[in-house]
């Protein structure tokens, strides 16, 4: 009886295919639970560095066309406003409904000629609330009185036996 190799992949292959899949799962849920890249903060930390290095690399190698003071990036960490990005939806301003092709989108921008546009009026939904009470429930009726008397003097009793 010739024993044979066994053929297909070793037990090292097998286990880098599944930390590597569980590094796309864990990446992927990341991603899904937070609504952005895992590493997204840190490759635009990573940029602005770069950004400033190579500008301090072309000041002093005296290359022209190195703004070095208004390229870098800010120092305290914070990107400036675009001017052309549009001012945020408030309560008051509302959206724009707009029905595209069959498919209805609400955008803060106004729609194309061709689609249907309706100005729709926002609500500020303050969440969950407390019911208000009925009544005045700090005053409980006369039964529930002599109850919690009855049960008051029951438990003296039995503390006393």
């Amino acid at each position: 009886m010739k024993i044979r190799k066994q053929a297909g992949l070793s037990l090292i292959s097998v286990m880098i295919i599944f930390m590597l899949l569980g590094a796309l799962a864990m990446g992927f849920l990341y991603t899904i639970r937070t609504g952005r890249l895992p590493l997204n903060d840190q490759l635009q930390r990573w940029g602005k560095s770069a950004g400033v290095i190579s500008n301090e690399l072309k000041n002093a190698a005296g290359v022209s066309g190195a703004n070095g003071a208004n390229t870098a990036a800010p120092a305290s960490g914070t990107v400036a406003p675009n001017e052309n990005m549009p001012a945020p939806v408030t309560v008051e301003s509302g959206v724009k409904k707009c029905v595209i092709n069959g498919r209805t989108t609400y955008s803060d921008t106004e729609c194309n000629q061709r689609a249907d546009a309706k100005n729709v009026k926002l609500h500020d939904a303050k969440g969950f609330e407390r019911p208000k009470p009925k009544e005045d429930d700090s005053s409980a009726s006369v039964g529930d009185q002599d109850f919690r008397q009855k049960m008051l003097n029951k438990a003296i009793d039995k503390a006393s036996r």
